[in-house]
């Protein structure tokens, strides 16, 4: 285990800030070089536009309406803020996001967009959200008892990569049983009022 790793259970909006700060830094992150879907699993869900709020986390998350089927997210936490896209799909009996950096970014030559794929539920005025686990993949990795098939290796930051394509990744994720370990726990965001007229 990297030492510099946060340890113990995340909560999922802390994780999700880390995570879109992340996107191109270090941290102990569970990611992908390859998007987690393919085109004809991607949905689009109205109920996920607004903004939501986790008051445990302090963060705020607003998503909107992007180009094609995407959303735009941008979030805001005390310590930072940023902008992701994201695609809604679905794998299996699994609602899933693909988070990525914001389109037209260029970070140069030598970074990597990377994805990063979060769980969700959408009810009503609530959005519950879980990441993949690091520990659970951590703990795979070590003992070998993570798939081949994904590719997953240490990155030299200490997170976790899946090399896998698109077909591989969705077909093992729809292939995950509702309660399996390999997402961590749930964050709840709770849908914030309009402050249009």
């Amino acid at each position: 285990m990297n030492r510099r790793c946060l340890r113990g259970p995340m909560r999922g909006a802390s994780m999700l800030a880390v995570l879109l700060a992340a996107l191109a830094s270090a941290g102990c992150l569970v990611l992908g070089l390859d998007r987690f879907y393919d085109d004809l699993s991607i949905t689009f869900d109205a109920r996920l536009l607004g903004v939501w709020r986790a008051d445990d986390d302090d963060v705020t998350v607003r998503v909107e309406r992007s180009d094609w089927r995407a959303y735009r997210v941008t979030y805001e936490q005390t310590i930072e803020s940023g902008a992701l896209a994201a695609y809604l799909f679905k794998a299996g009996d699994g609602l899933f996001v693909d988070l990525t950096p914001a389109r037209g970014q260029d970070f140069g030559s030598f970074v990597v967009p990377v994805h990063a794929i979060l769980k969700v539920a959408v009810e009503a005025d609530e959005l519950r959200v879980s990441q993949l686990s690091f520990d659970w993949a951590d703990q795979g990795l070590r003992l070998h008892q993570l798939p081949e098939s994904l590719g997953v290796v240490r990155a030299e930051r200490g997170q976790i990569l899946m090399s896998a394509g698109p077909a591989v990744l969705e077909a093992w994720l729809a292939g995950l049983a509702a309660d399996a370990p390999a997402f961590g726990p749930l964050t709840t965001f709770r849908r914030q009022p309009s402050r249009e007229p």
